[in-house]
């Protein structure tokens, strides 16, 4: 059987990168996904990408996929994507609070509304999210959930502070939300990529140019996914709290101290 077969999960920013990687794989083990995010079409967001592409990725594995448009800095929005998910599924066991955005700049030259926005999307948008799943991961007796966070959040930040300090409260976050749930059976966690994944974000600010095409630092796109679905099993119920790099809870948990996920220039290639 599946390891997420039966399950169901709402993924923020599902549209494209990172969110999209997570649902293809949770996809591949059962999962059955609401796909959330703003661009609903073509041409909404410079970034390639959309809700219906990922749901029809999804449908390809052999699961249901809802696209659902939702911006996670408003409240009624989210609201109604949780509404239509458990219309739709009558149920939610994980949510992967992956929708964030970045805009790279020093503290100096970075207007004070691009600093409310990144915050309102990478960090208050988990918060709200999140408040909107727990009653009923509570009701039905437990859940998790993910926020993704990132390899910045361990650097010194310099020229994407506002990036560096949004990635490091979803760790925060994460650690004193299972405190509050666990009595609840709900596990929270935080989870990074190791390194580098290529999306078309981060190809939109040609950060490639700034990073190896080949070794430790390129993560392929699996891994995330992966180690998602290791933390809904049972085997991390006792971890919750805790923030992971996706490699190494692989290589430490699951690929008996081998790093499978490492990317090379073949693999770098398809993103050019």
């Amino acid at each position: 059987m599946k390891r997420m077969q039966g399950k169901v999960a709402i993924v923020t920013g599902a549209s494209r990168g990172v969110g999209e990687y997570i649902a293809i794989e949770l996809a591949k083990e059962g999962c059955d996904i609401i796909v959330a995010a703003r661009t609903e079409a073509e041409g909404q967001s410079k970034l390639d990408g959309t809700i219906a592409d990922t749901a029809a990725k999804l449908r390809a594995l052999g699961v249901r996929a809802l696209p659902v448009r939702c911006d996670v800095t408003d409240e009624a929005s989210i609201d109604a994507m949780v509404a239509r998910a458990i219309a739709e599924f009558g149920r939610i066991d994980l949510l992967v609070n992956n929708a964030g955005i970045m805009a790279p700049a020093k503290l100096v030259d970075m207007p004070m509304k691009r600093w409310d926005i990144m915050w309102r999307v990478n960090v208050r948008g988990a918060i709200a999210c999140s408040k909107a799943v727990l009653p009923g991961m509570i009701a039905q007796g437990g859940g998790v959930i993910i926020n993704i966070s990132s390899i910045a959040a361990d650097q010194d930040g310099a020229g994407n502070i506002s990036y560096m300090l949004t990635k490091h409260a979803l760790r925060e976050l994460a650690q004193g939300l299972a405190s509050e749930e666990r009595a609840h059976n709900i596990r929270v966690f935080a989870l990074s990529p190791l390194g580098w994944v290529p999306t078309p974000g981060t190809m939109f600010y040609r950060l490639e140019e700034t990073m190896p095409s080949v070794g430790p630092m390129l993560e392929r796109t699996e891994a995330m996914g992966q180690a998602a679905i290791y933390l809904c099993g049972d085997e991390a119920k006792e971890l919750s709290g805790r923030h992971f790099y996706s490699r190494d809870l692989l290589r430490e948990r699951v690929n008996g101290g081998v790093d499978l996920y490492q990317g090379d220039a073949e693999f770098l290639a398809q993103f050019k």
